[in-house]
C-alpha cells in the first residue's frame, strides 16, 4: 500500500510539473507578443486620402501629428484640412501636435521654444483635437525641451532610430522607424517580425504615401504591402496614447 501511494504520488507531482511547464510556455508566448504604432508627421493631404483610407479597410488606427499653425502647402506637399484630420480623429485615431511651424526646438530661444510647445497644443484643443502627445520636428530636442514638454504633454517621439520596451517605457523618449523611400516593404516588414518575436514596442513614422519624390517619401503600393504584413503578422496596433492608457492601468 505504502508503495502504490508513493507511485501516486511521483505520477501526479509529474503531472503537476508538466502542467506548470505548459502554462508557463503560454504565458511566455502571450508576453512575446509586440505592439505596433504607425505614426504620420506633418498632417498631409495623402495621409488622409491614401493611409487613412487603406487602414480603415484594415480596421488600424494611427496617430497623426498636425502641424497647428500652418495651413495649404508644406515643403511643396498639400496638407489636410482640420476638418479631415478631425474625420480622423472620429474614427479612433490619435492626434498629436508636431508644434507650430515645424522649428527645430533647440536652435530657438527659450521663450520661444516654451510658445511652439505650448501654444501648438493650445490652438489644436480649441480646433477640438484631445491632444496628449508630440512629435519633435527634425526630432530635435534636450534637456531643457524635455523639462517643458513635461508641462504640457505625456509623451514625445523624438527621431532616435530603434524599439521601445513595453514593460514600462520612456514615454518621454520614444524610439522609432523611419519609413522612407530607401526601405522596401521587406524591410518594414521585418521590423514588424522582430517586434512581435521580441516583444518590443515598434513606432513606425511615415511622411508622404505616394509619388516617390523625396527620400521622406513612400509609395503607396509599398504602404499596402505594408498594410499585408501587418495582418498577416497579427501584431496588435494601438496608439501611443493607447499604450499610454494602459500603462495607467498596469
Amino acid at each position: 500500500m505504502k508503495k502504490n501511494f508513493l507511485v501516486f504520488g511521483f505520477v501526479g507531482l509529474s503531472l503537476i510539473s508538466i502542467l506548470f511547464f505548459v502554462v508557463s510556455q503560454n504565458s511566455t508566448n502571450i508576453q512575446q507578443k509586440g505592439i505596433l504604432t504607425l505614426t504620420f508627421d506633418d498632417g498631409l493631404k495623402s495621409q488622409y486620402e491614401i493611409a487613412f483610407k487603406e487602414m480603415q479597410k484594415e480596421g488600424i488606427k494611427g496617430t497623426l501629428f498636425l502641424l497647428a499653425d500652418w495651413q495649404g502647402l508644406f515643403e511643396g506637399r498639400e496638407l489636410m484640412s482640420f476638418a479631415e484630420a478631425k474625420e480622423m480623429q472620429k474614427e479612433g485615431w490619435e492626434i498629436g501636435s508636431h508644434t507650430l511651424d515645424h522649428l527645430s526646438l533647440t536652435i530657438l530661444s527659450e521663450e520661444e521654444m516654451k510658445e511652439e510647445l505650448e501654444k501648438s497644443k493650445a490652438i489644436l484643443e480649441n480646433k477640438g483635437f484631445e491632444i496628449k502627445t508630440i512629435a519633435f520636428p527634425f526630432g530635435s530636442y534636450n534637456e531643457n525641451v524635455i523639462k517643458e514638454t513635461k508641462k504640457h504633454y505625456l509623451a514625445s517621439r523624438q527621431m532616435e532610430d530603434g524599439f521601445n520596451s513595453i514593460e514600462n517605457p520612456n514615454f518621454y523618449d520614444l524610439k522609432s522607424k523611419w519609413v522612407m523611400k530607401k526601405y522596401s516593404s521587406d524591410e518594414v516588414c521585418s521590423w514588424i517580425e522582430k517586434a512581435n518575436e521580441e516583444g518590443r514596442w515598434l513606432i513606425l513614422d511615415f511622411h508622404n504615401i505616394g509619388e516617390e519624390q523625396t527620400p521622406w517619401d513612400f509609395s503607396e503600393q509599398k504602404f499596402k504591402e505594408v498594410l499585408e504584413c501587418i495582418k498577416n503578422e497579427e501584431i496588435e496596433v494601438k496608439t501611443i496614447k493607447e499604450v499610454l492608457e494602459d500603462e495607467k492601468r498596469n
